[in-house]
């Protein structure tokens, strides 16, 4: 199969390591007060490679039986807040893609999900307001710095790649700060999906409840063997089956200490 150059970026990605950005606090004094950073994506289907085989609605519905999950290192405690530079954003979605956002951090605060689980988790995600700060998150999938802010907001991205979320965290795992890009070049968004949909339209909430979950910790599960959950790779065009959390999302959440 041929590899294109879309393929071999989202590939990198996937493998993307820890990095240790240096002075992003101010004197460190302590391996507790240095700073690591993580980069992660979700894609975009693409039914020519076989890494997003299933990406479109499974034929069975597995979203509360299967309880796989992956989780990183870094977890976020209490409240997350986090801001939104609207700078960008395509005019289809420009007055609703806020509470799109809101909703996504709202579901994972909160452990909203497809399968009747107690919505009792502890964290928050918390919106501040807006932003002139641009998200920490370069067009080649480089995180650019801490700068202590978690910002949300609109750029380009590689082909294949519909968001990426930086994290910043400490040395006990603890978020400091997440920001995510959301791609505005390349693909579609909607935030109420439309009637005869099709086409390059993605669903901007479905996207950001697994970016959030990327904040929150939790890592990618097989694209196929887990096709029900949020935390697939990659999402098809017109998909918002994955807006809540399944089975396997709301236990990733749980192992990654987000519920006190």
């Amino acid at each position: 199969m041929r590899r294109s150059q879309a393929t071999v970026v989202a590939a990198a990605a996937l493998a993307a390591a820890v990095v240790l950005v240096p002075g992003a606090v101010p004197g460190p004094t302590t391996a507790e007060e240095q700073v690591f950073v993580v980069g992660q994506a979700i894609y975009a289907a693409d039914e020519d490679n076989a890494q997003f085989a299933g990406a479109t609605a499974p034929t069975e519905d597995t979203a509360c039986t299967d309880s796989s999950y992956a989780i990183k290192t870094w977890r976020v405690t209490g409240t997350y807040n986090w801001f939104y530079n609207g700078e960008g954003a395509p005019p289809a979605v420009a007055s609703t893609a806020l509470a799109a956002i809101t909703a996504s951090g709202d579901t994972v605060g909160k452990g909203a999900n497809r399968c009747g689980l107690a919505t009792s988790f502890t964290t928050a995600y918390k919106y501040g307001g807006t932003s002139t700060a641009k998200p920490q998150v370069a067009s080649d999938l480089t995180c650019t710095g801490n700068d202590g802010k978690s910002v949300t907001g609109w750029g380009a991205l590689p082909p294949k790649v519909l968001a990426y979320t930086c994290t910043f965290f400490n040395a006990k795992g603890v978020v400091i700060a997440s920001d995510a890009l959301i791609d505005n070049v390349v693909y579609t968004w909607f935030t109420a999906k439309p009637a005869n949909c099709a086409g390059q339209l993605y669903d901007l909430e479905t996207t950001m409840t697994h970016e959030r979950l990327h904040t929150a910790g939790l890592a990618h599960v097989d694209q196929v063997r887990s096709a029900s959950q949020t935390m697939t790779p990659s999402s098809a065009p017109c998909d918002t089956s994955r807006r809540l959390l399944g089975a396997g999302d709301y236990a990733g959440l749980k192992a990654a200490g987000t519920v006190r």
